[in-house]
C-alpha cells in the first residue's frame, strides 16, 4: 500500500438539511477525525467524539463516498455509485443511498477537509481488503531479525540452504540493509512474524511506506506487493507454482455473476424455442392424419 497520511482532525458548526416533506436547516456540532465525519446537537470533544452517546457519524472507511459543491455554500454528501451507507453508521439514512445536504460557511475549508478524510477513509478500507486477502493467502509479514538471517543465508554460496536475496517477480533487492531494517522495527512490524497472517494494524501499515517482505505457506519470500499482484494474476507461487488462495475483485465475481445468468437465460430461452417448434410439429402430423 502507498503511504496513507492521516488528516488533520477539524471540529465546528454546521447546518443540515432534514428529510421528509417540510425540510429544513438546523445546527449542529461537527467533529472531522481519522476518516470519520460525527455531528450533534451538543458540543464534542476533539479527540475523542466517539464519547458522545447522542451522536450521528459516517465511517468513510465503510462507505466510499462523494462529495459535490453546489451554490450557497451548500455541499452534497452521498455514497459513490453503487454503494449504500454502511448499517454500522448511526444517522437516519443508514441502509439508503440518500444524500446529506450540508452547509458551512466556510465551504471551501469544509470542502478540502472532508475529501482528505474521505480519502483517507477509501485508503483505510483497501489496507483491510489487502489484509484480508493476505490472511487467506496464509502470509506471514517478515520481521527484521528474519529477514537479518535470510540475508546472512543468501549471502553464503557453499550454505545448501542458502536463501534468494531477490524477489523473484520484481527482480529486485529483497532484503533490506540493517539500518532500513531498524526502521521497519521502529514502526511496528512484528520481529518474529504471526502464524496468524499479517499482525500490523492498518494504520501502521500505511506509515512503513516501503515495500515490506512477507513469507508463503511454501517457505518462499517475496516483497508484499510484488506478490499480491502476482497472485491476483496467476494465483501461484511465483517460485514454486503452488496454487495460492486469493480473493478475486469485486468487478470480476458481478462479471462472472452477469455471464452465468446471461447463460442460464439463453439456455432457457433456446429450450422454450425447442418445445414449442417439437409441439407445432407434432400438431401438424396430428392435422395430416386426421385428414
Amino acid at each position: 500500500m502507498a503511504e496513507v497520511t492521516e488528516p488533520t482532525s477539524t471540529a465546528g458548526i454546521l447546518m443540515k438539511q432534514s428529510h421528509g416533506t417540510f425540510r429544513h436547516w438546523s445546527k449542529r456540532h461537527f467533529v472531522l477525525r481519522h476518516g470519520c465525519l460525527h455531528w450533534s446537537h451538543e458540543d464534542m470533544p476533539v479527540d475523542c467524539p466517539g464519547s458522545m452517546e447522542n451522536r450521528s457519524f459516517i465511517d468513510f472507511s465503510r462507505t466510499p463516498c462523494d462529495l459535490i459543491v453546489l451554490e450557497g455554500s451548500r455541499l452534497l454528501l452521498q455514497p459513490a455509485h453503487g454503494f449504500r451507507w454502511n448499517s454500522n453508521d448511526r444517522h437516519s439514512s443508514v441502509g439508503t443511498n440518500q444524500p446529506l445536504m450540508l452547509k458551512y460557511e466556510q465551504s471551501r475549508e469544509l470542502k478540502e477537509h472532508l475529501r482528505e478524510h474521505i480519502a483517507f477513509g477509501r485508503d483505510l478500507r483497501a489496507s483491510r481488503k489487502q489484509r484480508d486477502s493476505e490472511r487467506s493467502m496464509g502470509l506471514v509479514s517478515v520481521g527484521p531479525d528474519e529477514l537479518a538471517e535470510e540475508n546472512d543465508k543468501a549471502e553464503n554460496p557453499e550454505d545448501p540452504k542458502a536463501g534468494c536475496s531477490t524477489c523473484a517477480v520484481c527482480s529486485l533487492e529483497l532484503f533490506p540493509s540493517v539500518e532500513e531494517s531498524k526502521d521497519l522495527s521502529a514502526v511496528g512490524v512484528d520481529s518474529g512474524g504471526s502464524e496468524g497472517g499479517i499482525s500490523q494494524d492498518s494504520s501502521n501499515e500505511s506509515r512503513k511506506g516501503r515495500r515490506l517482505v512477507v513469507k508463503t505457506p511454501c517457505q518462499h519470500y517475496f516483497h508484499r506487493t510484488c506478490l499480491n499482484d502476482w497472485v491476483m494474476k496467476a494465483g501461484t507461487c511465483p517460485a514454486c507454482r503452488t496454487k495460492m488462495a486469493s480473493q478475486k475483485p469485486p468487478h470480476a465475481k458481478s462479471c462472472e455473476s452477469v455471464v452465468s445468468t446471461a447463460s442460464s437465460v439463453a439456455s432457457t430461452a433456446a429450450t422454450d424455442r425447442s418445445v414449442r417448434s417439437l409441439g407445432c410439429l407434432m400438431y401438424r402430423n396430428i392435422a395430416e392424419v386426421r385428414a
